[in-house]
């Protein structure tokens, strides 16, 4: 059996984008500690790829 590699995001507001998309999570944890785990695919990391020029073009980061 293949184990299942899930990519962690502690960010609500990427989780919830990246839900919006298509994209369904696991919550692990309450309040400021949540995690949000995204199964790791091809697709989902074409998908962060994205957000993240979106977020360039047309926003600010935030460090």
């Amino acid at each position: 059996m293949e184990k299942n590699n899930y990519y962690e995001i502690k960010k609500k507001y990427l989780a919830e984008a990246l839900s919006f998309l298509g994209f369904h999570y696991y919550k692990d944890g309450f309040g400021k500690e949540t995690i949000f785990k995204f199964e790791d695919t091809d697709k989902f990391k074409e998908a962060m790829l994205g957000l993240n020029k979106l977020k360039e073009k047309l926003g600010s980061f935030v460090e």
